[in-house]
């Protein structure tokens, strides 16, 4: 997980309601780095990439082969 807490068995057996709502509380103040770089780039979170994103696929194919360093 991103968070560091570990395997989905451990945050259950460990990850009480008042722990949850302490880390939801820290994460309010200090949000992880991740989705603050995500905001700062305009990154949106959820859904399919944009139709007109270009694959990796399509842009070797751009420089041909033999073309790469």
């Amino acid at each position: 997980m991103a968070s560091g807490c570990g395997a989905w068995d451990e945050v259950e057996r460990q990850f009480t309601l008042p722990r949850y709502q302490a880390l939801w509380r820290y994460w309010r103040r200090n949000p992880p780095v991740h989705l603050m770089v995500a905001a700062y780039l305009g990154i949106k979170s959820g859904g399919p990439p944009p139709a007109d994103e270009t694959g990796l696929a399509d842009l070797l194919a751009m420089f041909g082969e033999g073309n790469i360093c």
